[in-house]
């Protein structure tokens, strides 16, 4: 299934175009290739990051369309969707959450989090390749926006409790 949500054009909200996509037929989920070299396993959180004065309007307009409350988690808000996340921060709260990030626009998505296997062997995988590594407030391992294309990427081990 795939729901996209709509603001002042059809098919678009102020971040871009955003929609939700959940797999329900088991033989497709089944096709799907494993091994990634990075330990990957399933995406587990996209974060948001909006201006401060708009959080609340964004806020809201999620908790509609996602048809559930935010819950705060220190300075982010947090839309669980069972086994998976979104995650909004105001502009002013990035760097808190992603040390040394800093959005190109707001509002804006900024980061995805991967749950991988193993988290050391993935930072192997990344610091041999030359691509540097660095660390969230929580202690997952992130690669900066600027080295990954334009939006970070988080690596959090795929045992460890999500906020889903």
């Amino acid at each position: 299934r795939y729901l996209e949500l709509d603001g002042e054009r059809p098919g678009a909200v102020a971040e871009g175009r955003v929609g939700v996509v959940a797999d329900l037929d088991p033989a497709f989920q089944t096709a799907r290739v494993t091994g990634h070299p990075n330990g990957a396993v399933g995406l587990v959180d996209v974060t948001l990051c909006a201006d401060d004065a708009e959080l609340d309007a964004v806020r809201e307009r999620y908790e509609r369309c996602l048809g559930r409350p935010a819950r705060a988690e220190g300075r982010a808000l947090v839309f669980g969707l069972a086994g998976a996340s979104l995650t909004l921060v105001a502009g002013s709260a990035l760097g808190t959450l992603l040390p040394g990030e800093r959005a190109p626009a707001l509002p804006a998505l900024v980061a995805y989090t991967v749950a991988v296997d193993d988290p050391d062997v993935t930072r192997e995988l990344l610091t041999d390749n030359g691509i540097p590594v660095r660390r969230t407030a929580s202690g997952d391992l992130f690669v900066p926006a600027a080295a990954a294309l334009g939006t970070a990427v988080v690596f959090r081990r795929a045992d460890q409790p999500s906020a889903g």
